[in-house]
Formats: structure tokens, sequence, C-alpha cells
């Protein structure tokens, strides 16, 4: 197995309790990465009833990409009845862009 390079963006999904998925992120999102994070929001979102939280606790970068990612994700969980929370921890690219949108929609814990 070859490391991955460093900025890649790294994504583990975790079942916690039954109908609650944690996504956690490692990496950067950016242009090239925030596709694969969407594919993943997507696919844990479409399950009607159930609570999602996108741990960003261990993201390097979070781009501007990254917000058009969590609005989306935000529609497609209000269309599924899902609850989406975002976890941004202590990186300063997903706090700064979070309170720029002034968190309108989104949960952030």
């Amino acid at each position: 197995m070859t490391p991955e390079a460093p900025g890649r963006l790294r994504l583990h999904v975790s079942r916690p309790t039954r109908g609650t998925a944690v996504v956690k992120a490692n990496g950067a999102v950016d242009l090239g990465t925030a596709p694969r994070l969407w594919e993943m929001l997507s696919q844990r979102l479409h399950g009607s009833g159930t609570k999602v939280i996108l741990n960003l606790s261990e993201v390097e970068f979070f781009g501007a990409t990254g917000i058009r990612v969590l609005e989306r994700a935000q529609l497609l969980a209000e269309e599924s009845s899902t609850l989406l929370f975002v976890f941004p921890g202590e990186c300063r690219s997903a706090r700064r862009l979070l309170d720029l949108r002034d968190g309108q929609d989104l949960n952030i814990l």
C-alpha cells in the first residue's frame, strides 16, 4: 500500500448508533477533492430519518468549494428528512468560511 500524498482527502465513515453516520475527513477539501466529499455525503444522506455528522476537525484546508458541497448536502438532507451536523473542530479555514456563511441552514456543532 502506497502512502497518500500530503493534503489529499481521506474519508472514514463510522456508525456509532443506529441511524447515525459520522463522516470524518482528513486532509484537504479543495476543487480536486470536493467531489469525493459530495459523493460520500450524498450516499449517507439518501437514508430517510437518519443523522449525518461531518467531522472536519482533522482537515488541514477547507476551500470555498467545500461550502458549496455543504450547501448541496443541506438541501439533500432537507429533502430526505435527514439531520446534517457539521463539526469544524479547530480547522481555521473551515471555521472562517462557515462563519462568513453565518451557518444559515447548517447545524454547526
